[in-house]
């Protein structure tokens, strides 16, 4: 009977094991890339002052990383509500999530979001897995709508400059 249990125990362990490999996603990197994980900083930020950004990346080898970029932005648009046209053509289209009015609203004249400002980075460990980079940046001209960070970083890689994905910390803008 201890038997019985034993190899049930086991397979149940066995068939655990395979399953959690099976949904977890790998992480593959081509030679020289680099690809960011998380964004991190103060939850609570205000105006005109200094802040330092973690940046937690994997990289396959060692890329120069040269700056990161970043742009404050609100995750709502700044109308009221979408076109009416907007909505019947998204309808009668079937246009999935991110249709191209979805992404004029978000990214176009009504988005809230400041212009793109890029520094450079003060510190990189590459030691650590995942490893990390220092970025420091002023807060000026922020909004108190805004309510994330978006970073990428720009690197080298055999001479040729390359961007990396894009990652985002929620904030909130302290008057």
């Amino acid at each position: 009977m201890k038997s019985i249990a034993g190899i049930i125990l086991s397979v149940m362990v066995a068939l655990s094991l395979v399953s959690s490999c099976a949904t977890t996603q790998q992480l593959q990197l081509r030679s020289g890339e680099l690809r960011l994980i998380r964004v991190d900083m103060p939850e609570v930020i205000s105006e005109d002052l200094p802040y330092d950004v973690v940046v937690t990346f994997a990289a396959q080898g060692r890329p120069e990383i040269k700056r990161a970029c970043f742009r404050w932005f609100a995750e709502t648009t700044n109308v009221k509500s979408p076109s009416l046209y907007c909505y019947a053509t998204e309808v009668q289209d079937n246009a999935p999530i991110g249709s191209s009015c979805a992404r004029w609203l978000a990214e176009g004249k009504f988005s809230a979001s400041s212009p793109l400002f890029c520094a450079g980075v003060v510190s990189v460990n590459y030691d650590e897995t995942p490893g990390r980079f220092i970025v420091k940046i002023q807060s000026r001209n922020i909004q108190q709508a805004y309510n994330k960070l978006e970073c990428y970083a720009e690197y080298e890689v055999d001479g040729e400059m390359r961007e990396t994905n894009r990652v985002s910390a929620r904030v909130r803008v302290e008057q």
